[in-house]
């Protein structure tokens, strides 16, 4: 197949790599035997080495080994961005157990019918989440909860279920702090990274060991940056979600860089995410378009300097909005980086070019050893045209192995290797690939094809909309009509006739919403993708 992005690549970036061939836990052991002194982690007053992180690392998989955790075995990680997310991810990295990474934000039915999907016997959790698990815990097969007490809620907890192990208390039961002998291959399964549930129920992407390792490299190479010592990256991006995992602590790691983690995303968060900026300096800024929006909305972080140091400006989760891009280009010079990709990739098969970017609205080009295809929305098997829409594929060493325990879905969503994606994308003569919309999202209306992003775009440029979703309503007579969702901007005021004229004035008449909705916020998971489902299911 023919491949036009290769000649986009930037001239240090090689078409194919070569990867090694070990588990992911060998990044670490590496920085350790190279830089033990290093700043692994900054956590408020905090400060934990990579020496330091690697012996709680051990400890804690010796712990898990002497209450019967096993290589294969899965344990459920339900944490925000704290040292005990990488001390247990590593820890059961070393073990040959797999992660199952769930978004706390999962409770009731979807989170007992996640741990009984993935056989969880074993639960690492904070007590701020613990009430939620308790809750549903009987109707699961967790035995074994260990928990990080913060604010001592464990106290409150149901006496019903399994008493639950302080984190602390349980790593410090290990007999022995040595490096685990468990053999690990390249080939088991380390991650079964559950989707966000944007477009239904929760699946578990199954990530093995070499998917991982190979999406790490493929994002350093496409980088290529070196010799920046103990450099500091921002860790707001959440870890159980694949954009967080691969750009902040499974590259950070391999780097050895110190990871500065921030364990909440709200609108508190940007002062503190400022204030970080400022004292830390950061090399790397991987953040969600909302975060982007309000960081570069802050006179504190926009004040002369205050963001000089980010080489490496990523934004994904989400499409970035144009103007978002030329604020940040017109105060730093420099271009951020967008990236493309999903559970199902270990993170990511599309990024823009490193440093000189790409076109406005392009996710970029397909990083190195992947393939990527627009296929017919009918059948996929067609392969279409240069500028048409179709449904992206993506194929290489980075995708996943299949949905776990879900035989059919993965029959339909992986074919000879080739992932569909389930979005509708194009591709323009240069190989930068751009995203319309997702299959599942497209509108049919009186026989016309409606992409929802295209109305979306729209109504951003709105001076009073902050944020804005757009879904179909079925319809006995047109099929389905088109229902508009807006958030507004702090302390506007509008109404649904004002909207709809601009609608009018702005956009063809078959796309013009026949409903305008109000809502405070759009729903949205951790890493910006907009949860159309929760508007279905209120519109």
């Amino acid at each position: 197949m023919s491949k036009p992005w290769l000649k986009q690549y930037e001239p240090r970036v090689p078409h194919a790599l070569v990867y090694p061939q070990v588990p992911l836990h060998r990044f670490l052991l590496d920085t350790v035997d190279q830089h033990p002194e290093y700043t692994a982690i900054t956590f408020n007053e905090t400060h934990i080495s990579y020496q330091e992180l690697n012996q709680k690392v051990n400890r804690f998989a010796r712990a898990l080994l002497e209450a019967g955790v096993a290589r294969g075995d899965r344990v459920a990680l339900i944490l925000v961005n704290s040292p005990t997310y990488p001390i247990a991810f590593f820890a059961l990295m070393k073990l040959g157990a797999v992660a199952v990474n769930l978004s706390v934000g999962i409770q009731g039915e979807e989170l007992a019918d996640c741990l009984n999907n993935a056989g969880a016997r074993v639960v690492v959790t904070l007590d701020l989440f613990a009430q939620n698990l308790y809750k549903v815990i009987a109707d699961t097969a967790v035995r074994t909860v260990i928990l990080h007490s913060v604010f001592g809620l464990e106290k409150q907890l149901p006496p019903s279920g399994p008493r639950p192990h302080l984190f602390q208390e349980f790593m410090d039961r290990a007999q022995d702090a040595g490096e685990p002998s468990v053999p690990v291959s390249p080939a088991d399964v380390a991650v079964l990274q559950y989707t966000s549930g944007s477009t239904g129920a929760p699946k578990a992407a199954t990530l093995t060991h070499a998917n991982l390792v190979a999406s790490v490299m493929q994002a350093d190479a496409w980088v290529g940056r070196s010799g920046a010592g103990n450099a500091a990256v921002i860790c707001i991006i959440p870890f159980f979600h694949v954009f967080g995992l691969s750009a902040c602590l499974l590259i950070s790691v391999l780097k050895g860089y110190r990871m500065v983690l921030m364990p909440r995303i709200d609108a508190m968060d940007i002062v503190s995410l400022a204030k970080n900026i400022e004292v830390y300096r950061p090399i790397s800024l991987p953040l969600v378009p909302s975060l982007w929006s309000a960081l570069l909305a802050m006179p504190a972080a926009t004040a002369a300097g205050r963001l000089a140091s980010v080489e490496v400006a990523t934004s994904g989760g989400a499409p970035l909005p144009a103007q978002v891009h030329d604020a940040y280009e017109a105060l730093t010079g420099r271009r951020i980086m967008e990236a493309y990709g999903l559970s199902e990739a270990s993170s990511t098969t599309h990024i823009t070019p490193f440093p000189s970017g790409g076109p406005r609205q392009s996710i970029g080009l397909p990083v190195p050893d992947t393939e990527a295809r627009i296929v017919d929305l009918e059948a996929g098997l067609r392969e279409c045209p240069t500028g048409e829409v179709g449904e992206l594929t993506v194929k290489g060493p980075q995708i996943m192995q299949g949905y776990w325990n879900n035989a059919a879905l993965t029959a339909t969503s992986l074919r000879d290797g080739w992932l569909r994606t389930g979005d509708l994308a194009r591709m323009d003569e240069q190989g930068f690939f751009y995203l319309v919309d997702r299959k599942d999202d497209m509108i049919i209306t009186s026989g016309f094809n409606v992409y929802p992003s295209q109305i979306e775009a729209v109504l951003r440029r709105h001076p009073k909309v902050k944020d804005v979703g757009v879904i179909g309503r079925p319809d006995p007579v047109k099929g389905q009509t088109i229902i508009a969702v807006i958030a507004l901007t702090e302390g506007a005021t509008g109404t649904r006739e004002e909207f709809l004229q601009y609608c009018k004035e702005n956009m063809p008449a078959y796309r013009v919403p026949r409903a305008i909705l109000f809502r405070e916020t759009i729903p949205r998971d951790p890493a910006g993708k907009m949860l159309k489902r929760i508007l279905r299911q209120e519109g």
